[in-house]
């Protein structure tokens, strides 16, 4: 489709379809409370669509850093309030796995958890590079340069931790295990997870599924969201920081 502004029009229409659908199959056809529908609708239909959508508005121009980098903050931290809020006026902060852990698996899986999710960007990079496939251009582009940006892009790592485990792991996974048993919640969590990273391109799709997966599977296993938290802040701040260009494939090599 020739016309960004028509497709981003489109997938925006598809996004809200989505979420109407997916609510009233909640609500009305699974007899959930109404406002985990609405929230599960956003997290499941509306952001990933809505993610889709913002592509094709968005190639090919010249991206503000600074500006990206603080509407994503204020977003996640939008959507990590609002799972934080519904998903634990229940059971409280247990319900989203935000349990006490002991130091000791909690750095353990720490550990293990960042390891895997850095050898699953090392080795997306590798087989990149090996068969000239690219990151997006708005990936390369969103990568923080100054010092400025870097600290700035630290706050998103910390919001996006937080946030999106919050989101994608602690809230989605428990609430729609009673329907889909936890594997099945896990994998559509993990499915999402990598659409909402549709800016990445679909090598960035495919790595941060995987890694959504690696984290799904350290939240379910350890029994405490905090390690795939963890995890998650040192995965962003060693490959948006500390990695930055190195890990990239472009068209230069």
């Amino acid at each position: 489709m020739d016309d960004p502004g028509r497709a981003a029009r489109i997938l925006t229409w598809m996004g809200i379809a989505l979420f109407v659908a997916v609510a009233a199959a909640l609500s009305l056809g699974a007899s959930m409370a109404l406002v985990d529908a609405i929230l599960l609708s956003v997290l499941l239909a509306a952001v990933p669509m809505f993610a889709v959508a913002q592509v094709p508005l968005v190639e090919g121009l010249r991206l503000e850093r600074l500006p990206a980098y603080w509407s994503s903050i204020i977003t996640l931290g939008i959507l990590g309030t609002a799972c934080w809020f519904v998903g634990s006026r229940v059971d409280g902060a247990s319900a989203l796995g935000l349990a006490p852990i002991a130091p000791a698996p909690l750095v353990g899986w720490t550990i293990g958890l960042t390891a895997a999710g850095l050898a699953i960007v090392l080795a997306f990079h590798g087989m990149a590079a090996a068969a000239g496939v690219v990151d997006s251009d708005l990936l390369v582009q969103l990568l923080p340069r100054t010092s400025r940006e870097k600290s700035v892009f630290a706050l998103l790592s910390f919001a996006a931790g937080s946030g999106e485990e919050l989101a994608y792991r602690g809230y989605v996974i428990p609430t729609l295990s009673p329907l889909l048993d936890v594997f099945g919640a896990a994998l559509l969590s993990t499915a999402v997870f990598g659409v909402v990273h549709a800016y990445q391109g679909p090598l960035g799709i495919a790595r941060t599924s995987l890694m959504g997966g690696v984290l799904a599977w350290g939240f379910i296993a350890s029994g405490s969201l905090w390690p795939a938290v963890a995890a998650h802040i040192l995965i962003d701040l060693i490959a948006g920081i500390a990695l930055g260009d190195k890990l990239l494939v472009t068209a230069k090599g």
